[in-house]
């Protein structure tokens, strides 16, 4: 009995360390270059590389080994007095999470999402000085170098991400390209409409599961925008009101004022401690913004211009009888022209367990805007 037993206990060792802690490693191999806006290559800037599990050291020009995780990687290069190279690597679930189902099952997904093991980041990147820039790997090509948005937009003549101008007055919306205007598609305006639907994609990034809410603008009275029967209230002072999060985190999150507070999207860094807007919630949030530059992103088959906005800092869950806190970490990407987040993306989990735990690990995107 005692050999059965062992051998049991064995087994379920196996089960539990996990497919993707096996086949894949809870390291990976990343090139970083660094290169100046006109395409030149600086080899051996000084490279700091940050995710959750701790901070390494790398030279720009060769590769090195760094820690999966499912929470993005920050990167910073510093070479002879030229402004810093910044990127951020987004880190995508490998073929060994879905691997662990057949090996290690449920609690071998478990472990592998907590070890990191079951993701990886990009591998080959380029950072330019006097820019930050997002990676997705799941842009990535097999051997070949992925290039910031800006050099890829225009390889002749790669331009520097643009500093975000002081807030103007007022916002208006852009008028639409004349490839636009022949598409049945309703022209962007800074003002919401009776019958304008905005829908949004959420991702569970650690299951993969998807889901779409439509955000349908039911009422408008005096400058305020009524959604989905009351569930989502914005004024036009950029205040929202919010009763059901049916954005998931990206309502949790939302600050009392809104993302654009007086038809303004804020510019350098700033301070939020708030408690959830959403009533019943729980969650409460400590953590400072950032405004990282603008990014042109494409949007129901539009080009935006986008604000992205980083907010670091400490959530809080106080619906249980021990409060539980993680380290938090947020990406938005704000539309001075549509008033509102057009996707955004966060990492954070508690630490410990208990009632109060969690873990979210969410992509928000607008995918399409519309008046029905």
């Amino acid at each position: 009995m005692r050999g059965i037993a062992a051998a049991g206990l064995a087994l379920c060792i196996l089960l539990c360390t996990g497919c993707a802690s096996v086949t894949q490693g809870t390291t990976h191999s990343l090139r970083i270059e660094t290169a100046t806006d006109q395409g030149e290559l600086v080899d051996g800037a000084d490279c700091t590389l940050i995710n959750d599990h701790g901070t390494s050291i790398a030279k720009s020009g060769t590769s090195t080994q760094v820690r999966r995780s499912s929470q993005d990687l920050e990167i910073t290069c510093a070479a002879g007095g030229r402004p810093d190279a910044k990127g951020r690597l987004v880190s995508r679930a490998n073929a060994g999470l879905a691997g662990n189902i057949l090996i290690g099952g449920g609690i071998g997904a478990i472990i592998d999402h907590n070890t990191g093991a079951a993701y990886t980041y990009p591998t080959w990147v380029r950072l330019v000085f006097g820019q930050f820039n997002v990676f997705d790997r799941r842009d990535e090509r097999e051997g070949v170098v992925m290039l910031p948005a800006s050099v890829v937009a225009s390889t002749a003549a790669p331009a520097p991400v643009k500093a975000v101008p002081a807030p103007q007055p007022s916002l208006s919306a852009q008028a639409p390209q004349a490839s636009q205007a022949a598409s049945p598609m309703p022209a962007l305006r800074a003002t919401v409409a009776k019958g304008d639907t905005f829908d949004y994609r959420l991702t569970d990034r650690a299951s993969g599961r998807q889901q779409t809410v439509v955000l349908r603008a039911e009422r408008v009275v005096g400058g305020d925008v009524s959604f989905n029967s009351g569930a989502r209230i914005e004024s036009a002072s950029g205040a929202v009101r919010i009763s059901s999060a049916l954005t998931g985190e990206l309502d949790q999150v939302t600050p009392p004022g809104g993302w654009a507070p007086g038809g303004r999207v804020p510019a350098g860094s700033w301070k939020m401690v708030y408690p959830s807007i959403v009533p019943g919630s729980g969650m409460s949030y400590d953590l400072e913004a950032h405004v990282e530059g603008e990014q042109k992103m494409k949007v129901d088959g539009r080009d935006l211009r986008t604000v992205r906005i980083s907010l670091r800092g400490w959530a809080e869950n106080h619906n249980a009888l021990v409060v539980a806190r993680g380290t938090y970490q947020g990406t938005a990407w704000v539309s001075p022209e549509l008033h509102r987040v057009v996707r955004y993306e966060v990492q954070s989990r508690s630490a410990g367990g208990g009632g109060g735990a969690f873990i979210i690990d969410e992509v928000d995107e607008l995918v399409r805007i519309g008046n029905d």
